[in-house]
């Protein structure tokens, strides 16, 4: 994921990173049960290496300067050290997500040296990893990676998705996080779209789960301040109220609102070329265009057509937070792509 909203609230200005969440494949070796993008080793499809390059070099040209590799497992996609030693020449910086199963491989080391982070994915103690990832001994072959970027010198993150089982191992995963030496701890509540939706929807976060996510989140960044970096994927309404450029780029005035990477600070490539705005699972009605067709209008000709749209949009949906005092803890995330599939009406 590795694209959560800054909390500067005191800037008006675009985000420093403006990203591109790549998703190359949704091939991967394992079925985990809370996959948003339904991943499994049974899907095959995959970008074509030379479209995916013309696009990018166009979308770097026109702002966005950071890639973040998910998938899928992208390690299993074929030409990930061709499209990395290409985007790395270009100037992007590459972050990757990865359940972190495979890098004991010498191709899969070979590229850790075009990756300027890499982001492994955990999903508490052992017993409840596994049990999320469908594979006793998950956990065990996890940690084999995380020695290797370790014995590499590689600088890495982790990854959680906060569940209700999971919030009370926070602690817990700061300090494996800390004594592993990940220089990241990324908390991101469980959403319910994808493989969730059928395999975990009794696992519901409640505003009481997000609550103690926030607080441990707090405690855990006083805790390890400036030794390891807490990010929490979740805004508190009234910070959100007071800086609301935190989330609508539209809001932000020294943004150039005509430039489609001062606005719209992520956009999403899928397996088969898509291209979404803001998130995964963002109203496929307003894609941007597809990377095997398009030329160098792309990002005007799309906010020219949408741009009032997606404000008024944007507008509506802060306007349901802000009227909404039962929850103080958003997960901005989520609420945006479900608001984003929601018949568009005259009054917010």
């Amino acid at each position: 994921m590795m694209n959560a909203h800054s909390t500067n609230g005191s800037t008006a200005c675009a985000a420093p990173f403006r990203t591109i969440q790549l998703h190359p494949t949704r091939r991967c070796n394992l079925c985990c049960k809370h996959c948003y993008s339904s991943s499994s080793p049974l899907l095959k499809e995959s970008l074509d290496l030379n479209a995916l390059k013309a696009f990018l070099k166009y979308a770097y040209d026109q702002g966005f300067n950071n890639i973040s590799l998910s998938g899928g497992e992208p390690l299993l996609y074929k030409d990930l050290e061709a499209l990395l030693q290409f985007t790395k020449k270009l100037g992007y910086n590459n972050t990757m997500a990865t359940n972190g199963m495979l890098l004991g491989s010498a191709r899969n080391q070979a590229l850790l040296q075009y990756l300027d982070l890499v982001a492994v994915s955990i999903d508490g103690p052992p017993g409840l990893h596994d049990y999320i990832r469908g594979q006793q001994g998950a956990f065990e072959k996890m940690q084999q990676g995380l020695q290797t970027l370790r014995e590499l010198n590689k600088p890495f993150g982790l990854i959680h998705t906060v569940t209700p089982e999971s919030w009370k191992e926070l602690i817990w995963l700061g300090s494996f996080g800390f004594d592993a030496g990940a220089k990241l701890l990324q908390l991101h509540p469980l959403e319910l779209f994808g493989r969730a939706r059928q395999e975990l929807a009794h696992w519901v976060n409640d505003d009481l789960h997000l609550h103690r996510t926030y607080i441990l989140a707090n405690y855990l960044s006083s805790k390890y301040q400036d030794r390891m970096v807490i990010q929490a994927d979740l805004l508190h309404r009234d910070y959100l109220q007071s800086f609301p450029q935190v989330v609508n780029g539209f809001a932000r005035t020294c943004n150039d609102k005509s430039r489609l990477a001062q606005v719209i600070d992520n956009i999403v490539v899928d397996e088969t070329g898509t291209i979404t705005p803001f998130a995964y699972g963002f109203d496929p009605r307003l894609s941007i265009g597809n990377v095997h067709h398009f030329d160098g209008t792309l990002f005007d000709h799309y906010l020219a057509k949408n741009k009032v749209k997606i404000e008024t949009m944007m507008k509506r949906t802060l306007s349901h937070v802000f009227r909404n005092k039962d929850q103080d803890i958003i997960n901005w995330n989520e609420v945006w792509v479900y608001n984003s599939r929601k018949p568009l009406k005259a009054s917010a």
